[in-house]
């Protein structure tokens, strides 16, 4: 079935036709005369969508869509009528009508526009559950005060078009921020993330503000750049304090105006491009020194965002251990593990240089190598139990065992074994030979 439709109409003969037609075309199909009557079934049952008259004795059409919308505010309703009036045309479209049809009309019409107003609300329904699953991954996880006042922040920033500046040190989660605060705006467009220590400054102009075929030496076809890649949507520049000094008046201007010009062309493009920025330096300091632009600097930070590092939140590291442990072992498809007293104390007094992404890998190690479903303060390396340097493992000695016990619950299957450690099989294959390890066979 294409939906289930309630169909509103004084004329009998119309609902007749109607309701002929759309079933013919796989809807389940409700018929009524009296709106009231329709009404009463409507707040009983659900409908995909209702068709409704404008001008009837009983009750207006107009009237219908706003008890409609009362009942259920997403309800999809498209109004019908012998008078072309634009007046009307605006009052039901202000009103929530999601279209607007005239009499008389052709079935193949009207069951076009049924199924395009159909298909606008299962696309919205489909972003809808998107974002709440982006919302969940991207959830903050901690109690602590500093953490709340950062939710409530984003909270209230997240729905305005303001720079963002998220100041915290590597492994705080400042991507998951940003992401964040994309997912709780009502943006439609994308979440586009670079970093911008990752380019070198031409290529990582080209990369931002796109190219034309002939711009330069290999450029054999246009690009579009990820500020048109973001339109109506969010452009995160991670480790913004790299950004090169001769390539920051024009990103300046493009946030100011909105407008750019690609390598190579001269006609502007407009876009309406968020920007979340992001940074574990001090910029100030970089504006101080004249290697950072104080106009730029000022344009990125109207709205800052600060990051507790992990050692000044204690109290999160116990729920964090907990989310981390539940999501490792679902990705890896094992028993979640269990943590002694011992083993926790261990954790919370370590200080987490690293932060929370440290914290999660740590724990990811834990699950992958450890066959005991208890971890108990034996199992906690060396190196998170001791504070000088001299006494940490040797970092190659702990990504030898982790990829023996990767390739060993893969049953020496090297693509199991990769996807187990979230790196490329050719990552894997260059470790392995590295590493001298041994496969069993």
């Amino acid at each position: 079935m294409n939906g289930k439709i309630l169909v509103i109409d004084d004329e009998v003969s119309i609902l007749e036709v109607v309701k002929l037609g759309l079933e013919e075309d796989g809807f389940k199909v409700d018929v009524f005369s009296d709106p009231i009557e329709a009404l009463n079934r409507f707040s009983e049952s659900n409908y995909d969508a209702v068709l409704s008259d404008i001008n009837m004795p009983e009750m207006s059409g107009l009237e219908v869509l706003r008890r409609c919308k009362k009942i259920n505010p997403e309800s999809v309703v498209i109004l019908i009528t012998a008078y072309s009036s634009i007046d009307s045309a605006i009052e039901a479209i202000r009103g929530g009508a999601l279209d607007y049809i005239r009499k008389p009309f052709r079935m193949e019409e009207l069951i076009l526009r049924l199924n395009e107003a159909l298909d606008k609300i299962r696309i919205k329904k489909s972003l809808k559950n998107l974002r709440e699953q982006k919302l969940e991954e991207f959830r903050i996880i901690g109690i602590n005060e500093k953490m709340k006042q950062m939710r409530e922040k984003i909270k209230k920033v997240a729905a305005t078009t303001s720079p963002i500046l998220i100041f915290g040190e590597s492994g705080t989660g400042k991507e998951l921020v940003a992401n964040l605060i994309h997912y709780n705006s009502d943006r439609p467009g994308k979440f586009v993330p670079i970093n911008c220590s990752a380019f070198p400054s031409e290529l990582l102009e080209s990369e931002l503000f796109g190219y034309k075929k002939g711009a330069f030496t290999g450029a054999d076809r246009d690009k579009k750049g990820l500020f048109v890649a973001a339109d109506k949507g969010t452009l995160f520049l991670d480790e913004i304090s790299t950004l090169p000094m001769e390539l920051q008046p024009k990103l300046l201007r493009a946030i100011q105006e909105m407008s750019f010009t690609p390598l190579g062309s001269t006609k502007e493009v407009e876009v309406d491009v968020r920007i979340i920025s992001a940074t574990n330096e001090n910029i100030e300091k970089l504006v101080t020194d004249g290697k950072f632009r104080e106009d730029l600097y000022y344009r990125l930070n109207v709205i800052p965002v600060e990051i507790p590092p992990l050692r000044e939140r204690k109290e999160d590291i116990l729920p964090l251990i907990q989310h981390f442990n539940t999501k490792i072992s679902e990705r890896l498809n094992v028993k979640e593990k269990t943590f002694t007293g011992e083993a926790y104390e261990k954790l919370m007094n370590y200080k987490w240089t690293g932060n929370v992404r440290e914290l999660e890998n740590l724990l990811e190690r834990l699950i992958v190598l450890e066959d005991s479903q208890v971890i108990d303060a034996s199992a906690i390396p060396e190196e998170f139990r001791s504070k000088s340097k001299a006494d940490r493992l040797n970092l190659e000695e702990i990504e030898r065992k982790t990829i023996k016990k990767a390739l060993e619950i893969s049953e020496s299957d090297k693509s199991k074994a990769a996807d187990i450690l979230g790196i490329h099989p050719s990552t894997l294959y260059r470790k392995i030979k590295k590493l001298n390890i041994e496969l069993s066979l």
